[in-house]
């Protein structure tokens, strides 16, 4: 298969030729191929529209959310899928089950996956990990984790994942 370097691009598409006034179109295309989007430029300008591309954001989408999702270990999974269906707050009891389970290391299987995926192309260097694991601050000594949270502006993304898995 070939390498795929996703790309986000914002295309603005400046439509005086239409008679509609200078009005601007905005479209955003996620997670497609620099010749895909090259391809598009190219047509665009070919009838006469004026094009933008935006550089490649750093925010999780759906489908980024996904390749993350599928590349986990099931343990790691659970820690996403409770924090989101916690909306950004999953409780590790809810994690450890009745026999008070450690949690520890199941949150590098996230790091490494997200390292994975900047290595292979399907995710961007620099996106943040989308679940921090929360301690007692008023606890400065060893202890287990309260739980996970997860910034509320990236629980749609992984919402949709979990649909598409």
């Amino acid at each position: 298969m070939p390498h795929r370097q996703p790309l986000v691009s914002t295309l603005a598409l400046d439509r005086y030729y239409l008679g509609l006034w200078g009005c601007i179109v905005k479209i955003v295309i996620e997670d497609v191929s620099e010749a895909f989007a090259r391809q598009l430029v190219e047509l665009a300008a070919t009838n006469g529209l004026v094009v933008a591309v935006e550089p490649e954001s750093l925010q999780w989408t759906a489908g980024r959310a996904e390749s993350l999702l599928r590349d986990i270990p099931d343990a790691a999974l659970e820690i996403i899928r409770v924090t989101v269906d916690g909306n950004g707050w999953g409780d590790a009891s809810n994690l450890r089950g009745e026999d008070g389970a450690s949690l520890k290391g199941r949150t590098g299987a996230i790091t490494k996956a997200i390292k994975r995926g900047v290595k292979t192309g399907r995710l961007p260097e620099g996106l943040p990990t989308p679940v921090i694991a929360s301690y007692d601050p008023n606890n400065p000594s060893y202890q287990r984790t309260a739980g996970f949270t997860m910034p509320e502006e990236l629980l749609p993304a992984f919402r949709d994942a979990f649909k598409r898995i």
